[in-house]
């Protein structure tokens, strides 16, 4: 019998240890796996932090450049309008001097 419960013992303690080795080397797995996922996330993270730093700086770029061209924009509109209210002007100006010229140069052919 005391070999027999020898044995037992042997095999008791061979599947402990094969429990025990299973679920370090879960364990251990698992925190690896852990790590590298987290490793990964941080390189994501990392990865759209610059992304949105470099996007930021374009659309600035984008937008400055935006602005720069309306106000090009704006400026020439607003010397055509300039220029077409003083044409305006300076033909209204030369319509009332020939009306009134026409009117004067009737008026004398109506007196004499």
């Amino acid at each position: 019998m005391g070999k027999g419960n020898g044995g037992g013992r042997f095999f008791a303690g061979f599947l402990i240890g094969a429990v025990a080795g299973v679920a370090a080397a879960t364990f251990l797995t698992q925190e690896e796996a852990r790590d590298r996922l987290a490793g990964k996330a941080r390189e994501a993270g990392n990865f759209a932090m610059d992304a949105t730093g470099d996007l930021r700086e374009k659309v600035g770029d984008v937008t400055s450049q935006w602005q720069s061209s309306v106000s090009d924009l704006y400026e020439r509109g607003r010397q055509v309008v300039e220029s077409a209210r003083s044409n305006l002007d300076a033909a209204v100006a030369e319509g009332q001097t020939t009306a009134q010229e026409t009117r004067d140069e009737l008026q004398r052919k109506a007196e004499g």
